[in-house]
């Protein structure tokens, strides 16, 4: 007779500290016996898909923040509007995209890891949790853009035309790469139906990517000889990203990037003079708080020139710092922000003068009440007119006075403020539009152009949006941003229309090459499909053929087969009984024994025997 051995004392295992982590981070199962590699249920599937779903809309949602950039103050100045209160919204939700797609990336690798590895995927509630609330988070906050913010999708449809190409080429690497795991799922799974779906959907959506560059649009694809002429540049409220927006020295600074134009709003003061403002009330860009507590949600116009004149109308810009970039302004710079005034439309008119550049602004109509509303247009064409600035250097917006305007001035460039039909446009001797990037489109421009009249187009901030109207033929640019844009000297994307076809062939050829490369590599990996009988699920029923009670976890060590071979008789802690002679007419027992109590038994029968 030999003395039982006790399993958990005699046997050792591997370290798998990648699959330990990579099991406890996806569904908190760190041990060993956890870790399973039946067949996933097909609810921890749904959970998969949906993971994958998630990180579609979080990729779909930081490209959308990152083209957004170009309107960050018009944002944030929404938001302004409705709360009353300025903060940067913008980067917030920004940095909180970018977080979220980290989290939920990792999500995605991990059960990519489990895939490869053969584990069951099993989604921890603590991390279902969040996929469910990021999905409807992001079901909301489209729902909210698409009914407040609609043009910001317009942009999103213009920035893909410059990006379409690089989205395609990366669409076709990670294509490629799947082919990877879908050709190791097609040679080695048991189920025809879903190798047969996944592979058609995979091979319809590789075509599609293929194709794609036949049906996108893409304005920066022409010749050389068909680029048309950089635009100008005109500065919207003058460098409002370097100083404060609408104040002289904004216009100042704009100047040094060598600026076509400068862009303004006009207010009419109570007392009648003109004034540069663009919010409604003088909260947003003014300490009124502090001169007029009493006063600060009324409207500008209400407020006399000597009034407005007592305000500061550069410090709020030094302690928001709106754009983040008040580190590249000088210190004396600085100091001079301080001292800033809400300007006249006559100063403005003679910084134009000054610097020689043409002027465009947004006239605003006094409110029933005010002592000009009736006759405001003429007060700002008689002070337009006596500045001294050249008449062609004036582009007139307002639609009201129109005929007046051009008899008193007929100098002045007659602009219409959106988009109107070309024979309107004709008819009334208009020969320059004014219009948001969401009114107008290429065609549009391409067909003003062919009729002579000019586009300029705002609010243009990025280099990207600048490029797309740079290629389509825009006559101006309306710019927030004229420090970024002024030294471009081309498109940042542009290619002949034969190089992007060549580029376009092969990048696909390549692809497809390297696809049945992996389709035949995985079927010389899988030359027979065979079934791993000793995997577990820990939600599956468990029948032991030596016991009806119910195992403990350590039992179930055992009995997971991963690294070892065993009996189930041989329960840690029970006897093991050698040598027992069977009664007449019965089989002698078949034992099973792990390589390490083989080990030990040889050794002590070695001993007996050399006693």
């Amino acid at each position: 007779m030999v003395s039982h051995i006790r399993l958990e004392n005699t046997q050792n295992y591997k370290q798998q500290v990648c699959l330990s982590v990579m099991t406890g981070l996806y569904g908190c199962r760190w041990k060993r016996y956890q870790r399973s590699t039946e067949p996933t249920t097909k609810f921890e599937k749904l959970w998969a898909v949906l993971v994958v779903v998630c990180f579609a809309f979080i990729v779909m949602w930081l490209y959308y923040w990152v083209m957004a950039q170009n309107d960050i103050a018009d944002f944030n100045w929404f938001i302004y509007t409705m709360l009353g209160g300025w903060f940067d919204w913008f980067m917030l939700l920004y940095i909180l995209t970018i977080l979220t797609l980290v989290y939920v990336g990792i999500l995605l690798v991990l059960a990519i890891a489990h895939c490869i590895t053969g584990r069951q995927l099993y989604l921890h509630w603590v991390h279902k949790i969040p996929v469910v609330l990021v999905l409807a988070a992001c079901v909301v906050v489209v729902i909210l853009l698409s009914e407040l913010w609609r043009s910001e999708w317009v942009l999103v449809g213009i920035t893909l035309q410059v990006t379409a190409p690089v989205v395609q080429i990366v669409a076709v690497v990670i294509l490629t790469v799947l082919a990877w795991p879908l050709s190791g799922l097609w040679w080695g799974s048991l189920h025809i139906a879903y190798r047969c779906v996944a592979v058609i959907a995979y091979v319809l959506l590789l075509l599609f990517v293929y194709l794609s560059p036949l049906i996108m649009q893409k304005p920066c694809v022409v010749r050389t000889e068909d680029l048309p002429t950089k635009p100008p540049i005109i500065a919207h409220r003058g460098a409002p990203q370097l100083a404060p927006e609408n104040t002289n020295i904004s216009y100042q600074t704009a100047a040094e990037y060598s600026v076509y134009g400068f862009e303004t709003d006009v207010k009419i003061s109570w007392d009648g003079v003109p004034f540069l403002m663009h919010d409604s009330t003088l909260a947003r860009t003014t300490n009124v708080h502090e001169v007029f507590p009493n006063r600060t949600d009324k409207l500008s116009e209400s407020f006399t020139w000597e009034e407005l004149q007592r305000l500061d109308a550069g410090s709020w810009f030094l302690q928001r710092d709106p754009y983040h970039k008040l580190k590249y302004v000088p210190e004396k710079t600085k100091e001079k922000y301080k001292q800033q005034k809400i300007p006249s439309f006559q100063d403005f008119l003679r910084l134009a003068i000054q610097y020689n550049k043409s002027v465009v602004f947004d006239l605003s109509k006094p409110r029933e009440g005010h002592h000009f509303r009736h006759n405001y247009t003429q007060v700002v064409v008689d002070i337009i007119l006596a500045s001294g600035i050249q008449q062609e250097k004036v582009w007139w917006l307002p639609n009201e006075n129109r005929t007046w305007v051009e008899e008193k001035a007929p100098g002045f460039i007659q602009t219409a403020e959106g988009r109107y039909d070309v024979n309107i446009l004709l008819n009334e001797n208009i020969g320059n539009v004014n219009a948001m990037y969401s009114e107008v489109n290429q065609d549009d421009i391409r067909l003003y152009a062919e009729n002579s009249i000019n586009t300029s187009i705002y609010v243009i901030n990025t280099p990207g949006l600048y490029s797309v109207y740079w290629c389509v033929g825009a006559h101006t640019i309306t710019s927030s941003a004229s420090q970024d844009l002024y030294d471009i000297q081309s498109p940042i994307w542009h290619m002949t229309p034969t190089a992007f076809l060549i580029v376009s062939i092969v990048i696909g050829v390549a692809s497809a090459v390297c696809v049945l490369t992996i389709f035949i590599v995985q079927r010389c990996r899988h030359p027979a499909r065979e079934v791993n009988p000793e995997s577990i699920s820990l939600h599956s029923p468990r029948h032991f053929a030596s016991s009806t009670t119910k195992k403990s976890d350590r039992e179930l060590l055992y009995r997971t087969n991963e690294d070892t071979t065993f009996n189930p008789a041989h329960a840690p802690g029970k006897n093991i009984q050698i040598g027992s002679i069977p009664k007449d007419g019965e089989t002698p027992p078949t034992v099973v024994l792990h390589a390490v109590e083989k080990d030990e038994l040889l050794k002590k029968q070695d001993a007996c025997t050399t006693c």
